[in-house]
């Protein structure tokens, strides 16, 4: 794979009930600009209007449309260069959602990948059963998780992405180690 080119859009990536989605939100009310997380929404939607595009349903359109908005994400992101946006998940994650669902190999989503580059740099964190909770949206359990994270770490390194994993605690530690990585 290219190797990353410098950029200003920072992944925080992990699986999920991880605490991304809050980290992200911290640093967005600390004035950072970020890309909030699109499977959620694009889950909700789905389910919303009755659609199946959603995991453990049709994987494969539910991938395709996440990639879809991973690149509108990303293009938004670019657009506050040269300030540090901080993106909630990434391209990479859906090669590990692929993976996960054992969908074949796709190589568009592999030119994709290798077209949208964010920062070499990526946050990852680790699984975490004292906050993992199930919703409306996220019905995965916690196993589930776990191998969410072992794939989503894998389809990083093989992106050439140099993975810094954040250690467990209150928001605000979690984010100081991202802020102090950056020199932020």
């Amino acid at each position: 794979m290219q190797t990353p080119i410098t950029s200003n859009l920072v992944v925080i990536t992990g699986g999920p009930g991880s605490g991304k989605s809050t980290l992200i939100e911290y640093l967005h009310a600390q004035g950072y600009d970020i890309c909030p997380d699109v499977a959620r929404p694009l889950i909700a939607e789905q389910r919303e209007r009755g659609g199946n595009a959603v995991p453990g349903e049709d994987d494969d359109a539910f991938a395709g449309l996440m990639t879809r908005r991973a690149i509108r994400a990303w293009q938004n992101g670019m657009e506050c260069h040269p300030r540090t946006v901080f993106c909630d998940g990434a391209l990479p994650d859906i090669l590990a959602h692929r993976r996960l669902a054992k969908l074949p190999e796709d190589a568009a989503l592999m030119r994709t990948i290798k077209m949208y580059r964010y920062r070499r740099c990526v946050f990852v964190l680790p699984p975490w059963s004292e906050i993992y909770h199930t919703d409306e949206i996220r019905t995965q359990d916690f196993a589930r998780s776990v191998k969410t994270y072992v794939r989503l770490c894998q389809a990083y390194i093989e992106c050439g992405h140099e993975l810094i994993e954040i250690r467990k605690g209150p928001v605000q530690q979690r984010a100081a180690q991202i802020l102090s990585r950056l020199k932020l």
